[in-house]
This record gives C-alpha cells, structure tokens and sequence, in this order.
C-alpha cells in the first residue's frame, strides 16, 4: 500500500479509545502528560487531592493508549502532539490516520 492509498479508518475500539482521549482531555486529566516531580505534575497532583478526581489510568492495550494519549494531549494544547506520534507509528498507525486524529482533536 501506498502513503497515496492509506485510508485514515479505525475499528470500533480504535474509536471509543479517541472518544474517551476526548473526554479525559475535557475534565483536564490526560494522565502522564507532565514528567513527574515537575511544578506541572504537582500542581494536579494537588489538584486531584482538592477535587477527588483521579487521573484517568492508562489504557493495557498499547495500541489505545496511544490513541488515547495523544488525542488527550492534541486536544488539550490545541495543537498537533508531535511527541506522541512516533508511538502511534510504532502501534501501526499510518501518517493518513495520525493526520487525521489531530485534525479531530484540535
């Protein structure tokens, strides 16, 4: 297959992993967005304690953490989340579907 020919299409899980990518970006808790003991970390950290909502755990599929993750971090910065791409690449994803999820999350 060609770049020319790849098709951007996700299963059925594929798709529920961007929908909750989503959803985690809206409630503001994308998971290991920040490296640990960073200010950005501790301040959710501190965040989810005066709240009680807890950082979505990571998906134990690889394939749909990474969806998840980098729909979650595109959404969340308004802008393509380049250093989760090379995850996506690794998963199997093509450029057509990477092109095409951070089109959806922006």
């Amino acid at each position: 297959m060609t770049r020319e020919t790849e098709q951007p299409k996700l299963n059925r899980t594929e798709w529920q992993a961007v929908s909750i990518g989503l959803q985690d970006a809206a409630r503001c808790g994308c998971g290991d967005l920040s490296r640990s003991g960073s200010l950005r970390s501790r301040l959710s950290r501190l965040g989810r304690i005066l709240t009680g909502i807890e950082a979505p755990k990571p998906f134990a599929d690889p394939r749909l953490e990474a969806l998840r993750s980098f729909v979650c971090a595109t959404q969340r910065h308004q802008r393509r989340a380049d250093e989760y791409a090379p995850a996506l690449e690794q998963q199997g994803f093509n450029r057509a579907q990477i092109e095409a999820l951070a089109l959806l999350s922006i």
